[in-house]
């Protein structure tokens, strides 16, 4: 591939060949092009294109051409447009103190970085430990040690997505998520993310990023607390004057982004006790459910299921039940695990993680059902007390960490089961039978009883030998903080709820872009701060 020296000129889409070495003649045969045309080119975007006999490496190509008019005319050519991030801060309000961004989870990672890059010189505030000692944690409690409350899969710097498949899919065409791959990268990600259609990252590959963005930052004039949990606001005239740190005390903040993440149930609710509207909002609920990755790449990619380009291959299902609801998977994690993740003390919650090379022997995914106010009540915090009510029963099954299993097959038939085939479950701390039937609410495992059934007829085999394990309950806030559409702002001046925490993403990429969008809020309200210090 050569490398683009000049400025892009023409964007050629529907670049289709069997082999990626084969990119620059079918591209010279699309446009019917001499080589000596070809100035150079890069790939903008690859996908898998696998719905005829044959299946197919589709690219989107940026390229430098000579006679680029002539080719602008051709079919599937367009003029490659300026993706550059750029934006330029309104604010006009000053900021006694800097502002503060309260969690290091994606969303406060780009909130912070971008807050940084523009001269904000942001405070960061977590309630867990830095990512190694976190690590440590994480791995402690996975071979039976101890559950700590705030350094755990869920709190401590990098986020729930420190221990994921660290997908970054988005739809979304907005230039900062270009500026997120391009971030991401910077700070150690592979280049491919750049133009894969799912793209990902790993959990390892996720620790040196998180630790770059955090030196970045820093360089950057930031600062950082960890262990520091926000548990309290001072608001005087509907406006924030100042946060209360655990252990640390009061400091003045006039400006605070809110990206505390969707397990942090005790912040949510002190920030309801303080006055800021909140609403109920639909979430899910299920299970994770483990395959063999050779059955799943045997059964998406057919003859091609041991072509080294295309495995390990991965999976997307939904269904619309008798019960009204809709069942999907969700954050399937090509030769993953699935792990505990746990933040509260007598409570089992799974998820699902894999490492950059996806090398493992199972696949997981989650399989989720649509939960509303008829399942859980009316009540703000209705749905966060349904949540738990299940991570407790969960764990009562065995009164330990160990998770819930059953066979898929068996829970479909309503019967019980004692043991597990060829395939052995991922959950590090063990595993107890159980029947979901039972200990799904009824509504819930009617629908995944169901759509299990709709999913084993478009996977023939999906049944089989596969294992459920429970419970997954926090793929999403139950909880919603309302803000303004186009400030950003909660009704609390100041306040700018963020992220997963706050109801306004899921995963990776939705959580970085929503920080960003606060920062650029914050800085179209506030002006750089006049003592960014804080001694």
């Amino acid at each position: 591939m050569a490398a683009l020296v000049n400025v892009i000129m023409i964007r050629i889409h529907q670049v289709k060949c069997e082999s990626a070495k084969d990119i620059e003649s079918a591209l010279l045969k699309k446009l019917n092009m001499p080589k000596q045309d070809l100035l150079c080119w890069k790939v903008h975007r690859k996908s898998l294109d696998a719905r005829g006999q044959k299946v197919l490496f589709s690219f989107i190509i940026d390229a430098d051409v000579r006679h680029e008019k002539k080719y602008l005319h051709k079919k599937d050519v367009t003029k490659a447009p300026d993706e550059t991030f750029t934006f330029t801060p309104k604010g006009k309000l000053p900021l006694e103190n800097r502002p503060v961004v309260a969690g290091f989870g994606p969303a406060g990672m780009f909130a912070s970085l971008l807050l940084a890059q523009y001269g904000y010189k942001p405070l960061v505030i977590e309630r867990g430990p830095e990512i190694d000692q976190r690590s440590k944690d994480v791995d402690a409690f996975w071979h039976g040690g101890p559950l700590k409350a705030n350094s755990n899969v869920q709190f401590g710097m990098g986020g729930a997505g420190a221990f994921s498949d660290g997908k970054l899919t988005t739809r979304s065409k907005d230039l900062k998520a270009r500026k997120i791959f391009e971030e991401l990268v910077r700070f150690g990600a592979d280049p491919q993310i750049l133009y894969e259609q799912h793209p990902h990252v790993g959990t390892d590959g996720f620790v040196k990023i998180i630790k770059g963005l955090r030196d970045e930052i820093i360089k950057l004039g930031g600062e950082f607390y960890f262990d520091s949990q926000l548990d309290d606001l001072e608001i005087e005239n509907d406006a924030l004057k100042a946060i209360h740190i655990q252990d640390r005390g009061w400091i003045g903040c006039q400006a605070l982004i809110a990206a505390v993440g969707h397990s942090a149930s005790d912040t949510i609710r002190m920030f309801a006790r303080k006055g800021l509207i909140i609403e109920g909002k639909p979430f899910a609920v299920g299970v994770r459910i483990e395959h063999k990755q050779a059955f799943i790449n045997q059964a998406m990619l057919k003859e091609r299921a041991a072509d080294p380009a295309l495995i390990p291959a991965r999976y997307q299902l939904t269904d619309t039940v008798s019960t009204g609801k809709g069942v999907y998977s969700f954050c399937m994690c090509p030769g993953g695990y699935v792990i505990a993740a746990s933040s509260e003390p007598e409570t089992v919650v799974v998820n699902g993680m894999s490492y950059s090379d996806r090398g493992g022997e199972n696949a997981n995914a989650a399989l989720l059902v649509q939960v509303g106010p008829e399942d859980t009540g009316d009540g703000v915090f209705d749905g966060l007390a349904y949540q738990e009510r299940l991570e407790h029963a969960a764990y009562d099954v065995s009164h330990s960490y160990k998770a819930p299993v059953q066979l898929a097959s068996d829970f479909v038939e309503g019967k019980s089961s004692d043991h597990f085939e060829d395939l052995k479950p991922t959950y590090p701390l063990g595993t107890v039978f159980t029947d979901f039937n039972t200990l799904l609410p009824s509504p819930i495992a009617k629908s995944l009883r169901e759509a299990l059934i709709a999913f084993e007829k478009k996977v023939p085999g999906f049944l089989d030998g596969a294992v459920m394990s429970g419970l997954e309950t926090r793929s999403s806030s139950s909880v919603r903080i309302v803000r303004d559409r186009e400030s950003l702002l909660a009704n609390v001046f100041g306040f700018y709820p963020c992220g997963e925490g706050a109801g306004y993403s899921g995963g990776i990429m939705t959580s970085a872009l929503d920080g960003m969008k606060c920062a650029m809020a914050l800085m179209d309200n506030f002006d750089k701060p006049l003592n960014p210090s804080l001694e």
